[in-house]
């Protein structure tokens, strides 16, 4: 690569740019096992969504899934949510969005309070709202640029498709209108039926937030460390115009501003990256420690835990892309 400069003369010369700092070794190891238990409850998740498309879906077997969903959730949500806001376990795929979808919904139930019989509704529900999806043509959902008319009805026609598939099947009603209602906004411009405010079912209104959240984080291949952030910075934009203010601010209080994986900025001039939230107050998260206040280093995330809530201290400055903060450390560092 090149960059033009000014010579002596004042004509622009050519000149080779630095290379690109090799900075793989800062690349945080993902839990292995909660990387295995993602991958399975997706393999899985996708065949069963196989047979939806051939119509030879068996509902007791998928009733022994979501039983198997909520049991790892249960067991390691923020290792799973993790392995998900990373994107090196990434897969584009109706399957996907709907499992990251029933994650994100999980450990909002959980820290908002719900029973524990409505978190199961609600995870299984998550689970099936978008089966419409899978009787889209591929052309159509990996179309790039702006869709037809004709091409954007159609796409606008899966809730329904999918209330129909999910009412057939002797679903609750919250999970039909979950899958009715999922692209509805709070405005009345969603889709198909522009309901507004509360004439949107309260569950939906839910999963329409998560939905957002999922999409956002996943719409980059290759995401950085401020994924999280900005994503939860629109939904807060977004909050009384597409979204349930409501539902809005309790997904704040479950995923705090910077959610697990967003790397940090400290006032001591610590960077750190967020390991877990902590609900009672989402500026004090829990965080494990990159660079510390005197330049120290630690790679393979061996760096020290620290509780915000135990620090008074020491708050959160702002969040950082840590792909940027390390590739101007490196190109500093004497060779």
């Amino acid at each position: 690569m090149t960059k033009n400069t000014i010579s002596d003369s004042g004509k622009p010369v050519r000149q080779p740019l630095a290379a690109k700092p090799d900075i793989s070794h800062w690349d945080f190891p993902l839990d292995a096992p909660s990387s295995e238990m993602y991958l399975s409850l997706l393999d899985e998740l996708q065949k069963y969504f196989s047979d939806i498309q051939q119509d030879n879906f068996f509902l007791p077997g998928f009733d022994a899934y979501v039983g198997k969903v909520i049991s790892a959730f249960r067991g390691d949500a923020w290792g799973l949510f993790r392995v998900f806001l990373d994107g090196r376990v990434y897969t584009a795929s109706t399957a996907a969005s709907s499992l990251n979808v029933a994650l994100v919904l999980y450990l909002y139930a959980t820290t908002i309070g719900w029973s524990t019989q409505d978190i199961l509704l609600l995870v299984r529900a998550a689970l099936l709202h978008d089966v419409g999806m899978l009787f889209l043509p591929q052309e159509l959902l990996q179309k790039e640029g702006k869709l037809t008319d004709k091409e954007r009805i159609l796409l606008e026609s899966h809730p329904s498709v999918s209330y129909e598939m999910v009412r057939r099947w002797g679903e609750g009603y919250e999970a039909t209108q979950v899958a009715l209602q999922h692209h509805e906004e709070w405005n009345g411009t969603g889709y198909p039926s522009g309901l507004s405010g509360e004439k949107i079912h309260s569950w939906s209104r839910v999963a329409a937030v998560a939905i957002n959240f999922v999409a956002r984080v996943t719409q980059r291949r290759y995401r950085n460390s401020l994924v999280g952030y900005e994503a939860m910075k629109q939904l807060i934009k977004d909050q009384g115009v597409r979204f349930d203010p409501v539902a809005v601010k309790d997904f704040v209080r479950c995923l705090g501003l910077n959610p697990p994986g967003s790397i940090l900025l400290l006032s001591d001039g610590s960077i750190a990256r967020v390991i877990e939230m902590n609900t009672t107050n989402v500026l004090r998260p829990q965080v494990r420690t990159l660079i510390d206040s005197f330049g120290n280093v630690f790679r393979d995330d061996r760096g020290p835990l620290q509780n915000l809530t135990d620090t008074p201290k020491i708050f959160i400055a702002r969040p950082v892309n840590f792909q940027d903060l390390l590739e101007a450390r490196e190109q500093q560092t004497p060779g």
